[in-house]
């Protein structure tokens, strides 16, 4: 589980939707929006169209695990921001939903450097 403090709290996940920048993917969309804070924070969108409650579940599960490995590893020694990531399809293989995740994060972090809107 996300600790607390890595959390996006409900309240911010629409003011991210309409002034975030955006990365979309084969399973999602990754939004980005700078933060005041040092402390990288994550939200998790993941719709009845992706399935019943067990498969939303284990995408989120899996959703989780992976943003906790891109926080402790080398992706956020120099940024924070709030990210919110909005599934589209299911995937259940660890490793394919981690690739894109990681190619979302590594395409927002270095468009942000340059773009301050990405649609």
């Amino acid at each position: 589980m996300l600790p607390k403090k890595h959390r996006l709290p409900a309240k911010e996940f629409q003011l991210l939707y309409r002034k975030g920048i955006k990365a979309k993917g084969k399973y999602g969309m990754l939004l980005y929006f700078d933060n005041s804070k040092n402390i990288p924070k994550f939200g998790f969108v993941v719709s009845k169209k992706i399935g019943n409650a067990v498969r939303r579940h284990r995408m989120t599960r899996l959703l989780r695990v992976i943003s906790m490995e891109a926080i402790k590893g080398q992706e956020f020694s120099l940024k924070s921001g709030n990210f919110e990531f909005i599934a589209f399809t299911f995937c259940d293989d660890y490793s394919k939903l981690k690739e894109d995740f990681n190619y979302l994060l590594k395409k927002l972090l270095s468009d942000e450097k340059g773009s301050t809107k990405n649609n």
